[in-house]
């Protein structure tokens, strides 16, 4: 067995173990927040904040299991995927692998800080007095801009952006399809953290984003087929 292959092997199983990871993951930060699917995509403090001991451990455990299924977890593809596609463009995959990197480290910090500290302000939100409860939500909503905003959601998913249309750029000659649809995906990532730039904090935009960079593809691959279906056959006479 080569390298490329015990590489490939053990992306395989690292993604397995991350889809298993990614459903008590899911479920626990739904239940931290309540059950609120926006305010816990968004870490909307109102929705947590005085539920106790319960919402707290929830938000820890959530958030340790993303740190692993969301980032640590894809180090193995990250490394596999650049050791594979290095060779047909290698300033692309190197900048592509250098964005995964930082994606998955960052966000990882990210996951940690929120486990420990988002977790550790919840819990004292339910036992403080009211006077200090004030300073403790204050407190959780600077997290949330930290952790949410400034990380997750812009610089994540700028350097998880450049990654995937990396990925996607030097995938086209061989799957023309599924790189067209990591281009897209790739760069509508980056097109997303700027609704966070401007301060757009909704699910309803963020699914028409999602909506928009699904209908981009569609609409490249329709195209795509149309003017190679109108290419002149090579000819095959002397």
């Amino acid at each position: 067995m080569s390298d490329l292959d015990s590489m490939r092997r053990l992306a395989l199983y690292s993604i397995a173990l991350a889809i298993v990871l990614s459903v008590p993951s899911s479920l626990a930060f739904f239940a931290a927040f309540g059950g609120d699917v926006e305010a816990a995509i968004f870490g909307e403090p109102a929705a947590i904040l005085g539920w106790g001991a319960s919402a707290a451990a929830l938000l820890r455990w959530g958030a340790i299991l993303d740190m692993f299924y969301s980032y640590l977890l894809i180090v193995p593809l990250a490394l596999f995927l650049h050791r594979r596609l290095r060779p047909i463009k290698p300033w692309l995959a190197d900048i592509g692998t250098i964005g995964a990197l930082a994606y998955i480290f960052v966000g990882a910090a990210g996951a940690a800080i929120l486990a420990t500290v988002g977790s550790s302000l919840v819990e004292a939100y339910g036992t403080a007095e009211p006077a200090d409860q004030a300073a403790i939500a204050t407190a959780f909503d600077v997290l949330r801009n930290i952790v949410y905003f400034g990380l997750w959601q812009m610089l994540d998913a700028i350097t998880a952006g450049i990654w995937i249309a990396s990925v996607g750029w030097l995938l086209l000659a061989q799957r023309p399809l599924v790189g067209r649809f990591l281009v897209v995906l790739g760069v509508g990532l980056m097109g997303l953290s700027g609704l966070t730039m401007i301060g757009i904090h909704s699910l309803a935009a963020l699914l028409a984003g999602v909506a928009v960079i699904l209908l981009v593809w569609l609409a490249w691959v329709v195209i795509a087929g149309a003017v190679g279906h109108r290419d002149p056959p090579t000819s095959t006479t002397g």
